[in-house]
């Protein structure tokens, strides 16, 4: 991936990148080409962190290697707490086409893609194994997320 991203050098102190590919490259293509279900203004990212569920944004970026997760938010840093808040950064400094997984919980979570000054959401899943992705509006495509070796 050739320049910057703002949003990146701006959360780089506290940047976390997750080696653990979620997706592959094919599924990422998918994502970004999708229709989608719906457009909004900013997607609904959590706002509350618990140590169950571990809620987060993250950015998917491709590289060489694959599809990689960098987390835009992170629990607030004043001690430990029963009602933590989730600091995210500001989404909307996002290029056109970035894709970003916001995870409610393990088993419900969702990909929207920037354009322009909107949001899509091009794909969700409640069940851990399985993403709907919306190629034609409402109407998804079942994606089986189980590895096959």
């Amino acid at each position: 991936m050739t320049g910057s991203i703002p949003i990146l050098e701006e959360v780089n102190s506290t940047l976390e990148v997750n080696d653990q590919m979620t997706i592959d490259e094919g599924t990422y293509l998918v994502l970004r080409s999708a229709s989608g279900a719906f457009t909004c203004r900013y997607p609904p990212v959590p706002r509350n962190w618990n140590p169950l569920d571990r809620p987060h944004v993250a950015l998917l970026l491709p590289d060489a290697k694959g599809i990689f997760t960098v987390f835009l938010s992170k629990p607030e840093e004043k001690g430990i707490e029963l009602s933590q808040k989730l600091e995210t950064a500001d989404l909307n400094k996002l290029p056109t086409k970035s894709i970003i997984e916001i995870r409610h919980n393990n088993a419900h979570y969702a990909y929207y893609r920037r354009d322009n000054e909107t949001w899509t959401k091009v794909a969700e899943a409640n069940d851990p194994f399985v993403v709907e992705v919306f190629s034609h509006g409402y109407a998804p495509i079942i994606m089986n997320m189980i590895p096959t070796f």
